[in-house]
This record gives structure tokens, sequence and C-alpha cells, in this order.
């Protein structure tokens, strides 16, 4: 019995994602969710007070995992003491096609763009999420990768900037409008590829000029 509370809870919280990421949080009604999960108008409150606790359970939820990441990221950069452009890359790489391009993930932050501008509480999500947060997070990684050699030591918050910039751009251009198509990734990957390159070649320490 408990198993099933847990996996209808799950399935409302899943429905509601993704009607929230396609329509909006206000244009969905707590009838739209109960018929797409297949259950009783009644049924829902067994588990949420209301539609808005089920916004506040994916927002606490999406949180959870993303602050899990450099935390568990933390623990990874104390076992390395040198780095290769291709394990920088597949990092790169990583962050976008199992973060950005997550269908969770993707979802929620296709939900706050479109209410960010009527929800405060969507706003300061997304602008924390997107940006303040992940500024912060690749700080202390870029800070790190210049501690131990492999990138310059130029002004770092710049270089985050000219590294996350077109992260962004890339994000907001190809995966939060429509299906995230085979053909849409490979694009997106092959764009970030050549970005990763030519970051490298502005910032990463020359090993041989280095010897000399």
């Amino acid at each position: 019995m408990n198993k099933i509370k847990v996996d209808t809870k799950q399935h409302i919280l899943e429905v509601s994602l993704d009607l929230f990421s396609r329509k909006g949080y206000s244009s969905v009604s707590i009838r739209d969710i109960c018929g797409k999960v297949g259950i009783k108008e009644s049924s829902v409150y067994y588990h949420f007070k209301n539609k808005q606790d089920i916004f506040e359970s994916l927002c606490q939820s999406f949180t959870d995992v993303t602050y899990a990441i450099p935390q568990n990221f933390a623990v990874e950069m104390s076992k390395v003491t040198t780095v290769s452009e291709e394990a920088f890359l597949f990092v790169c790489q990583s962050f976008l096609n199992d973060y950005l391009m997550d269908d969770k993930v993707n979802k929620f932050i296709r939900m706050l763009i479109l209410e960010q501008s009527t929800n405060s509480e969507a706003a300061e999500l997304y602008h924390k999420v997107l940006f303040d947060e992940a500024l912060s997070g690749q700080r202390v990684i870029f800070e790190w990768l210049v501690k131990i050699g492999f990138l310059k030591d130029n002004a770092v918050d710049s270089m985050v900037m000219d590294y996350y910039a077109p992260v962004v751009y890339l994000f907001h251009r190809y995966l939060v409008a429509g299906e995230i198509t085979e053909q849409i990734k490979a694009e997106v990957n092959q764009q970030l590829i050549k970005h990763v390159q030519h970051f490298l070649i502005k910032y990463k320490v020359d090993n041989q000029n280095q010897e000399c």
C-alpha cells in the first residue's frame, strides 16, 4: 500500500512537471493533472495540499539534486592532481548532456523560464540555479584548475564568464524550446566542442613553454 502511495505521488510530480514545463504553472489545473495521472481530483489531496504544494515539492527536489552536484564534484577534485584536455572536455560535455539535457532538469528549467515573469519564487530559483550558483561553483573549479597548473593564472572571474556565457547561449538557443532530437544533441555538442577548444587555446597552460 505504501509503495502504491509513493508511486502515485511520484507520478503526480512527473505529470505536473511535464505540464508546467509546456503550459506554465498558471495554465495548469489540478483537474488537468489528475486527468493525465488517471486519478480522481480528490485523490491528489492525499499527497499534496494544493497545486502550490506540488510546485514547491518540485522546486525542493530540483534544488536537492542541483546542490549535490558541486559537493560530489568537490570530493572528486580532492583526488585529482592533473587534468588532460580530454578530461576537461568530458566534464564540459557531461554538464551539457547529463545535466542540462536531463529530461527532468530540462523540464524544470523550462518551467522556471515560463513562470519567472509572474512568480517571484520561480524567478529567484531560475537566476540562482542557472547563474548565481552555477557561476559560483564554476569559480571554485576554475580556481582549482589554475592551482594544479592546467589553466593560466588569469582573472578567474573573467575566465569563468568567457567559458560559461557561450554555454548559456547554447542552452537557450537549442535546449529550451521543442523536442531535443538526436540532431539537436549532435549540433549542440559540436558547438560546445568548438567553444571548449577555443577556450583552451586562450587559457590552457602551455606545458612546452613551461618546460623551456
